[in-house]
């Protein structure tokens, strides 16, 4: 015992720790949890008004957690109004009763109305809080941010699957775009001055298809509402719809809103993506009489080079798929089984090859029609080569229409799984 003693005293950091150890360890167990301080908040919703006194309308889905033998997550959606969204999330403060805590947002929704102007004067008050995460996701919707809300309330309570978790999967896909706090910032302070922002409307839900069912309630007190699931006056189904469609914001204001069919295009220039399918309709060989034919992509490789001749950049994307054959459906409407056995034929290939040609043409005239430089040539072309870019842009009378009078090269090579 004396030579554990001696070595206690020869080790200076264990008195420290006892030290420490006696003025704050008692403190804290004598201390609420911050389960009870605070309010877990994993999506916000941001609604304009027209009512002077109160300008924003913010709502917020909180986590409720309870004290279960089964762990169960419950969620309900808080709303307060305010001239300002600092003032706004104050209310809901006080409606909730606890501190708003916004390190778990995973979500901010947008109405679709905001972003008729610019969008960063909602923003700027959540960019600027230390404990708002950068990645955390960013969209917009057809209906109000709290309506969605209210949907996503039942959506994460009642289902395995997650709204946050539904939008992070769009970068997966060809067909989709990912926006995140980050990369919306990113693009507005970037040469191109573009922002993509996913565009997820609510519908009426129908007999067939998942759906998720949207209700609204009232309160009182300092302009706040919580929703209540299966009141009499609840709305009409809802389900929420993941179509690929974009709102494109140059400055910060929406400037064109592109479908999913079109998204695909550009994103295969982009090269922003990991899987996905393309078809081939009516296709005729040794093989296949007018069938449809479905690629899924498997792998991917893009490559760009830049030159000049008299002036004039010419790009050229240089594209590599990997294709597996996934789904064949005949003129008489009878699908194959056993795809996975066909051989692709070298008509098939070429047949890809032209697909994907014309659907990255066809993208590269949504960006010059509105003027919107989604992949970022700016900056490939000003690394490239800044002193033939810098001339090249003070001979046009609008530099910022520099798409327009740029050439365009595509090389596509396909390969089968």
């Amino acid at each position: 015992m004396k030579e554990y003693l001696k070595n206690i005293y020869k080790t200076p950091m264990v008195f420290v720790f006892i030290l420490t150890t006696i003025i704050y360890g008692f403190n804290a167990l004598g201390m609420t949890a911050e389960i009870n301080r605070y309010a877990i908040v994993s999506a916000i919703g941001i609604d304009s008004s027209d009512d002077e006194e109160s300008k924003f309308e913010i709502s917020l889905l909180t986590f409720i957690p309870i004290a279960e033998q089964t762990f169960t997550e419950t969620y309900k959606v808080v709303s307060a109004k305010g001239k300002s969204l600092s003032e706004a999330m104050d209310y809901a403060g006080l409606h909730i009763g606890r501190e708003v805590g916004l390190s778990h947002v995973k979500l901010i929704v947008l109405n679709e109305e905001l972003v008729y102007e610019d969008i960063t004067k909602f923003l700027d008050y959540l960019s600027r809080s230390r404990h708002m995460s950068s990645s955390t996701k960013l969209v917009i919707t057809d209906s109000s941010a709290k309506e969605f809300l209210q949907v996503a309330e039942q959506l994460d309570s009642q289902s395995s699957i997650k709204v946050s978790e539904l939008i992070t999967y769009n970068n997966e896909y060809i067909y989709a775009t990912d926006s995140t706090l980050e990369t919306f910032f990113k693009g507005l302070f970037g040469p191109t001055r573009v922002s993509l922002v996913p565009y997820i409307i609510l519908e009426d839900e129908s007999t067939s298809g998942f759906a998720v069912s949207s209700s609204g309630g009232s309160g009182n007190g300092n302009g706040g509402t919580q929703s209540k699931t299966g009141q009499a006056e609840s709305s009409q189904e809802k389900k929420i719809v993941n179509n690929g469609e974009t709102i494109v914001l140059k400055d910060a204001v929406e400037k064109v809103k592109i479908s999913g069919k079109d998204i695909e295009k550009i994103n295969l220039i982009r090269g922003d993506f990991n899987t996905g399918t393309i078809d081939i309709e009516n296709f005729s060989d040794e093989n296949f009489d007018e069938a449809n034919l479905t690629f899924e992509i498997f792998d991917k490789r893009l490559r760009n080079k830049v030159t000049y001749q008299n002036g004039i950049p010419i790009f050229q994307i240089d594209m590599e798929l990997s294709l597996t054959l996934t789904e064949v459906e005949n003129k008489n409407g009878m699908i194959e089984e056993n795809v996975e056995f066909f051989t692709i034929t070298p008509e098939a290939l070429e047949a890809i090859e032209q697909k994907v040609r014309k659907s990255v043409m066809e993208g590269v005239e949504i960006m010059r029609d509105n003027q919107i430089d989604v992949i970022d040539f700016y900056t490939i072309m000003h690394n490239s080569d800044k002193k033939s870019f810098n001339k090249f842009l003070s001979s046009l009378e609008d530099e910022d229409n520099y798409l327009s009078h740029m050439v365009f090269k595509v090389s596509v090579k396909v390969y089968s799984k």
